[in-house]
């Protein structure tokens, strides 16, 4: 199955959750089985479908079916991860207690990206009979940062081999041990971060392969014009695809012309809903106003 990572990102208040909840229904209206995945911490899509979503998949028809992703579960998981991986490559790591250090890690810059991308994997590994995985998106800083992560710790691994290499080199450790003609490698550290390169190797590929595409949210005012616009700059930096530009609450009576940053990009618009979007019912009639729109969007036949 060619199945399709779709990406809503934006600054906080844009209408990511809405717009990934109607690409999510817009999607199963047509008989597409689809994933949506709640990352953004203010989790609106309870607000949205009046669901108490959790990690547990949670159906909400034949075709779709939602994920809530609990922030602090994965930061758990993450660290008993890397506590593990410890206690396996450093077999003298009995002489101190690991433990009050892994307390004090889990306020460590960076870890809430880690077990985030760590709860992203675990989606795809599990979802793999899904045609579309629908990601409704944290604000804009922590999502870059979750994009960049497999690229920066490839690139931050690669030097750590470098150094170990060097370490063995001059015969500071001793990384093999011969028995007879027989040689074992028995450098568990250089193990270690060869499994971890291969690992973030993969996930880098993944983001710039054409499965991964980015729905960039934004409103039509100044303020979220700009952020659009490093956004744009950012995931080209990133090497990433941009599926599309969504401009939402767009009102015809207002002038709104097309930066010279959107002139490659696919660009639609979605106006305010005149009635409040609370349920599936509303959500889905919504989606119906605008299936020409969701149509170009993901490019499929309606």
């Amino acid at each position: 199955m060619n199945q399709k990572l779709h990406f809503f990102i934006g600054k906080g208040g844009v209408g990511k959750s809405t717009s990934s909840a109607i690409s999510a229904i817009y999607l199963s209206n047509n008989k597409i089985k689809t994933l949506l995945v709640s990352i953004d911490p203010a989790h609106n899509q309870r607000d949205l479908f009046n669901k108490d979503f959790s990690e547990k998949k949670m159906k909400i028809n034949d075709y779709l079916s939602v994920i809530e992703v609990d922030e602090s579960f994965w930061i758990k998981k993450y660290l008993a991860q890397v506590k593990k991986e410890v206690n396996e490559t450093y077999t003298y790591q009995t002489a101190f207690n690991l433990d009050k250090y892994f307390k004090i890690l889990k306020y460590s810059p960076g870890i809430e990206e880690y077990a985030l991308l760590l709860a992203i994997e675990n989606v795809l590994k599990k979802n793999l009979d899904v045609e579309y995985i629908i990601f409704d998106m944290p604000p804009t800083a922590l999502t870059l940062k979750i994009f960049s992560l497999p690229l920066t710790t490839y690139v931050w691994l690669e030097e750590l081999l470098k150094l170990r290499l060097e370490i063995y080199k001059k015969k500071e450790i001793i990384s093999k041990i011969k028995l007879g003609k027989i040689e074992i490698e028995t450098d568990k550290v250089k193990n270690s971060l060869d499994r971890m390169i291969i690992h973030y190797s993969i996930l880098r590929e993944l983001f710039l392969s054409d499965k991964v595409l980015i729905n960039i949210v934004k409103n039509p005012d100044i303020l979220s014009l700009s952020e659009s616009i490093r956004l744009i700059s950012k995931i080209r930096e990133l090497e990433m695809h941009i599926n599309s530009i969504i401009i939402n609450k767009y009102d015809p009576k207002i002038s709104h012309s097309k930066h010279e940053s959107y002139k490659n990009e696919k660009v639609v618009y979605i106006k305010n809903s005149e009635k409040r979007l609370n349920g599936f019912d509303a959500l889905s009639n919504f989606a119906d106003t605008y299936k020409d729109v969701f149509k170009g969007l993901f490019s499929i036949e309606s």
